[in-house]
C-alpha cells in the first residue's frame, strides 16, 4: 500500500475538474467543497448517506445541517439543532398498526366533495367522507410547506357522513368488529375562531363536531365554544363522561388536539399540540355499549344507517386531518405525531 501526501491535487492544466475512475476515492477525514458536488450516476446510488435507527442516531454532538437516513421512518433527516426533523418529506400518514378510520388533507385525497380515507378498517372498504352542502376544501394551508389542505365548514347546515364505519351494540367495526373501543385515540389538526375563552368551562354542544357516532351511544370528539377539547361516549359503565381538557384553542390558528382513551389506564387524557392537557380517571372496559350508530363529521349523530339522522348542531371551523386509532399511544407517541406533521402547518 502506498501513500501520497499533497496539500492540493488539481489537473493536468491547473484547473478544472479532477477525476477518480474506476473505484473512485476514500477520504477518512472530511471533504470540503466550494462548488458544486455533482452525483450523477442515477442507475446506481450516488450519494449514500449513514443509516441509523431511532435509537441509534446520536443525539447529540451533531453539526446543524448533517443529514442522514432514518430506517426507522423510512425518510432523510436533517438536524435542525434540536432534533432530526423530515427534510422536505412530509409526514402525511399515522403510524399506527389498528387504523379504524385516518384521513389527511393532502390534494390527492380529495375527490371533488369526498374526502377519501387514507387509512381504514380492514373491513370496509373505505370509510371515505361524503360532503354535504358543500363544504369548501383549500388545498394549501397558508404559510405550512405546501402539502396539505383542509376543509372549511360554516357551521350552518355543511357536514359530510362517513361510509360503512358504525361502532355501538352489534357494530360491525372496533379491533374485534364488534362495534366496541377499547385502547383508542382520537386526533385531530384545526382552526377554529367560533366562541370564547370565556364562555364556560363544563362540556357544551355548541361546536359539534369533528367526527361523531353518537356521544350517547359510542363516543364523540370535538372542541367546545369555550376553546377546549371535548371527549364524550357511552362506556360499559355509564354514559356520557363529557369531559374537556384545560387549554384554550380557539385562537384562529392551527392547532393538533388529541385525547387518549385507555381502560387499562382506567383514563381519559387530552393532549393539546403534543403536550398533557388534562386526565380525567374512570373506569371502564369499552366505549359503545349503547345502539348502533354510523358516523359524521362536522355534525352529531343519531345515524342507524348510512346519513342517517343527525343532530343539526354542527362544526364552525376548519379541519385538516382526522383520525381514530384503535391502540394506546403514550406521551412521546403523542408528541412524536404532532413533531413530525406541525411542519405542514408552518409551526
Amino acid at each position: 500500500m502506498s501513500t501520497l501526501k499533497a496539500d492540493e491535487i488539481a489537473n493536468q492544466s491547473g484547473s478544472g475538474d479532477v477525476n477518480f475512475p474506476n473505484g473512485g476515492a476514500t477520504f477518512g477525514g472530511n471533504v470540503t467543497t466550494t462548488g458544486t458536488l455533482n452525483a450523477n450516476a442515477i442507475t446506481a446510488n450516488s450519494i449514500t448517506l449513514g443509516s441509523y435507527t431511532d435509537l441509534t442516531r446520536p443525539t447529540s454532538g451533531n453539526v446543524i445541517g448533517t443529514i442522514i437516513w432514518n430506517t426507522t421512518q423510512t425518510e432523510v433527516q436533517v438536524w435542525d439543532g434540536t432534533e432530526w426533523a423530515p427534510l422536505n418529506n412530509p409526514y402525511t400518514d399515522v403510524d399506527a398498526t389498528s387504523v379504524e378510520v385516518f384521513w389527511d388533507g393532502a390534494a390527492d385525497q380529495v375527490d371533488g366533495n369526498v374526502w377519501k380515507s387514507k387509512r381504514s378498517h380492514p373491513n370496509v372498504s373505505n370509510a371515505n367522507c361524503t360532503m354535504v352542502n358543500n363544504p369548501s376544501y383549500s388545498p394549501v394551508v397558508p404559510g405550512g410547506d405546501g402539502s396539505i389542505g383542509y376543509w372549511s365548514f360554516n357551521g350552518s347546515n355543511q357536514y359530510g357522513w362517513i361510509n360503512d364505519l358504525n361502532y355501538g351494540s352489534s357494530g360491525s367495526h372496533g379491533p374485534q368488529n364488534n362495534g366496541r373501543l377499547y385502547e383508542f385515540v382520537c386526533i385531530c389538526w384545526f382552526r377554529t375562531s367560533y366562541g370564547s375563552a370565556n364562555s364556560g368551562g363544563g362540556y357544551d354542544f355548541d361546536n359539534w363536531s369533528w367526527f361523531d357516532w353518537d356521544r350517547s351511544e359510542a363516543i364523540g370528539w370535538n372542541i367546545g365554544a369555550h376553546g377546549k377539547l371535548q371527549f364524550a361516549g357511552e362506556s360499559n359503565v355509564t354514559c356520557c363522561y363529557d369531559v374537556t381538557g384545560n387549554t384554550t384553542m380557539n385562537d384562529g390558528q392551527w392547532h393538533f388536539g388529541a385525547v387518549v382513551v385507555s381502560a387499562s389506564n382506567g383514563y381519559i387524557k387530552f393532549y393539546a399540540d403534543g403536550q398533557p392537557d388534562g386526565t380525567r380517571n374512570n373506569s371502564f372496559s369499552y366505549f359503545g355499549q349503547g345502539s348502533r350508530r354510523w358516523g359524521f363529521i362536522g355534525d352529531g349523530s343519531e345515524a342507524s344507517g348510512n346519513n342517517g339522522s343527525r343532530n343539526g348542531i354542527y362544526y364552525d371551523g376548519d379541519i385538516a386531518q382526522l383520525g381514530l386509532i384503535s391502540e394506546f399511544w403514550d406521551d412521546a407517541k403523542v408528541l412524536d405525531h404532532y413533531t413530525r406533521t406541525k411542519s405542514r402547518f408552518g409551526i
